[in-house]
């Protein structure tokens, strides 16, 4: 018994009631829906699998031992503001 995902959403029509079956749903290989309709569907492992393949790498908020990281210095932000601070404490 594995799990079955769907690929496309259809409709078929099982024992004379319509069943709608949406991208992305799970079912049973032993479920009547999929017999007949296996281009329809894919592993759940074999989709997982593709999905952390596709998905994006994840940056590192800290530097590792040795390494350097490139962020914007502080310095020149410090520069500009610090001659308007100096200009109010000439006034006191």
């Amino acid at each position: 018994m594995a799990i079955k995902r769907c690929k496309s959403p259809f409709s078929v029509w099982k024992n004379g009631v319509p069943r709608v079956i949406t991208g992305g749903q799970l079912i049973e290989d032993t479920d009547p829906v999929y017999k007949g309709h296996e281009h329809l569907f894919e592993d759940v492992e074999t989709f997982m699998s593709e999905k952390a393949e596709r998905s994006a790498p994840v940056e590192q908020a800290t530097a590792a031992p040795g390494e350097k990281r490139a962020v914007a210095s502080r310095t020149s932000r410090a520069a500009s503001k610090s001659p308007a601070k100096k200009a109010d404490d000439d006034k006191g």
